[in-house]
C-alpha cells in the first residue's frame, strides 16, 4: 500500500503501475439468494491483481453460480487476489471468508461497516431501545431475533480485513478506481468510480426498487440519521456525471444521473406523504408506519420503520414536523 499527499492507493506486490486511461472491463456474475431481495451481482474484475467486487452470501448455490461466473472468464476461486466489499450486508458479503481461505485474498471494506464484517451484537441493545421508543410490543424484538438468526449461517464473520477510505485510489491492470464512501444504505457502503464514468454502485442506486436507509446506531446507542445521508450520497455520485452504473442487484443502469434524480424525488413525494399522516394528535413511529403500510412480516416492519422514522427526520429538520417523549415512546407530530 502506497500513500501519496491527500489520497491512498491500494496495491499488490508485484502490481505494475497501470496506464493512465483504459476503458474498464467489469463482469457481472449474477448470484442466487435465499433472501427476499433476490439475486444479487458479483463483479469480476480480471486485471491485475484479478478483483472479485462482493461474494454473495454463504450457500452452496452462491459458490456454484461464482464458480461458473468465474469459470466462463478463465479463472478460478484461488485465483482471486482481492476482495473488495460494497458494504456489510450479507448478501453482498457473507462468502467473502470462505474465498479469502481458499484463495489468500486480501479483503477490503469501510470500516464504519467492520461491525457487520465481524458480526458483532451490540447492536441487539440498541434495537431493542429503538423499537421501545417506536411504540412496539417488547415481544416484538424477540421474534426479529429470531427471524435474524434465520440468516446467520449465510455468513461467516471476516476477522481481517483491511480498510478502505474515502478517496483512496484502488489501482487496476487498466486504470484506477476511486473509492466514495456513500452512507445511507449501510455506514459503510462505498461505491467504486472509474474515470471513464463507470461507476460499482452497490446498492446505492438500483432500477426498480428504491434502496432502503436501514436504521443504524452509534456504539453508545445515539440513532443515526441515514435517509439524510443516503440523499447527501446520491447528490454528491450525481455531480459525477457517470455514464453507467453497475448496481449490487439487477442489470447495468444506463441512465444513472436520471435515476438518481428519480430516487431524489420519490423521497421528496414519500415526505409529504409522511408529512400528511402528521396532525396535532401526536403518533408513535408504529402508528404512523401501520397507517402507511399493512400486513408486514418482521424484516419489512423493521425496513419500513427505517423508511418512515428517515422522513420524519427530514421533516424534523425543515422544522415541519416535532418529536417528544411520552415515558420510553417517542411521539411525533405536525409543526
Amino acid at each position: 500500500m502506497l500513500r501519496t499527499p491527500g489520497r491512498r492507493e491500494v496495491w499488490l506486490r508485484g502490481a505494475e503501475k497501470p496506464s493512465a486511461y483504459l476503458a474498464m472491463q467489469i463482469q457481472r456474475i449474477e448470484i442466487p439468494t435465499p433472501l427476499p431481495v433476490g439475486p444479487v451481482n458479483a463483479y469480476f474484475l480480471p486485471g491485475d491483481p484479478p478483483t472479485l467486487i462482493d461474494t454473495g452470501p454463504k450457500t452452496e448455490e452462491t459458490r456454484a453460480a461464482l464458480e461458473a461466473g468465474l469459470g466462463a472468464a478463465g479463472f478460478r476461486v484461488d485465483e482471486i487476489r482481492r476482495i473488495i466489499l460494497t458494504h456489510g450486508h450479507t448478501d453482498h458479503f457473507g462468502s467473502a471468508a470462505s474465498i479469502q481461505e481458499q484463495s489468500g485474498a486480501e479483503v477490503f471494506g469501510h470500516d464504519a461497516d467492520r461491525p457487520k464484517f465481524n458480526g458483532e451484537r451490540w447492536l441487539v441493545g440498541h434495537l431493542s431501545k429503538f423499537f421501545t421508543e417506536a411504540g412496539l410490543p417488547p415481544a416484538f424484538l424477540q421474534s426479529f431475533l429470531d427471524t435474524l438468526r434465520g440468516y446467520r449461517e449465510l455468513f461467516d464473520p471476516l476477522p481481517r480485513i483491511t480498510a478502505l477510505q474515502d478517496g483512496d485510489q484502488v489501482s487496476m491492470g487498466n486504470g484506477r478506481l476511486r473509492v466514495l464512501h456513500c452512507p445511507g444504505h449501510s455506514q459503510g457502503h462505498v461505491c467504486l468510480y472509474h474515470e471513464d464514468g463507470a461507476l460499482i454502485a452497490g446498492d446505492l442506486i438500483l432500477e426498480t426498487i428504491s434502496p432502503n436507509p436501514v436504521v443504524e446506531f452509534t456504539v453508545e446507542g445515539k440513532r443515526i440519521p441515514t435517509l439524510p445521508q443516503y440523499l447527501q450520497s446520491l447528490r454528491r455520485v450525481l455531480l459525477l456525471n457517470c455514464e453507467v452504473a453497475y448496481p449490487g442487484h439487477g442489470a447495468p443502469i444506463a441512465n444513472p444521473s436520471g435515476r438518481i434524480r428519480e430516487l431524489i424525488a420519490h423521497h421528496d413525494e414519500r415526505k409529504e406523504q409522511v408529512r400528511a399522516l402528521l396532525g396535532p394528535t401526536a403518533k408513535t413511529l408504529h402508528e404512523l408506519t401501520q397507517e402507511f403500510y399493512h400486513e408486514l412480516d418482521h424484516i419489512n416492519t423493521m425496513l419500513a420503520l427505517s423508511e418512515i422514522v428517515g422522513h420524519l427526520d427530514l421533516l424534523i429538520e425543515e422544522k415541519r414536523a416535532s418529536v417528544q417523549r411520552r415515558g420510553r415512546t417517542l411521539l411525533y407530530k405536525a409543526k
